[in-house]
């Protein structure tokens, strides 16, 4: 005789969440058109398409898939150092953009991020309510 093999999802224990499947696991904000993100990768000066608490995109410069780049961001409004870290290229997409992972950010520098997503999203929340005002 045949038997069905259980389902390892059904171990009994209730999801509430799950897992996206997407590469993307966070959300994404873009910089404001008067305010961008000025960054530079491996010593080249760029501005950057959008960003989140886990990454960044930039226009791509012949940089490579799955490689690593040493990074500089300076976020507007930020009176803080620029912050240094890594950007691993996850997926250069068909608009030629490089999305990265950010790696190596200590936690002063996380929040500085946070925070920026954090303003730059009640920004786009307000800009949206005054228009449909």
């Amino acid at each position: 005789m045949f038997w069905k093999k259980k389902s390892k999802e059904g171990d009994g224990k209730k999801r509430l969440f799950k897992m996206p499947t997407e590469t993307r696991g966070a959300f994404r904000v873009l910089p404001a058109p008067d305010a961008p993100i000025v960054m530079k990768v491996e010593g080249k000066t760029m501005n950057a398409v959008d960003i989140s608490s886990g990454g960044i995109s930039f226009d791509n410069n012949n940089y490579k898939l799955k490689a690593s780049y040493s990074i500089e961001i300076v976020l507007p409004k930020d009176a803080g150092p620029p912050i240094v870290a890594k950007a691993v290229v996850l997926k250069i997409d068909e608009t030629d953009v490089c999305r990265c992972k950010v790696e190596g950010l200590n936690p002063d520098q996380e929040d500085r991020v946070h925070h920026y997503v954090l303003e730059r999203q009640k920004q786009e929340l307000a800009e949206k309510k005054n228009k449909y005002s």
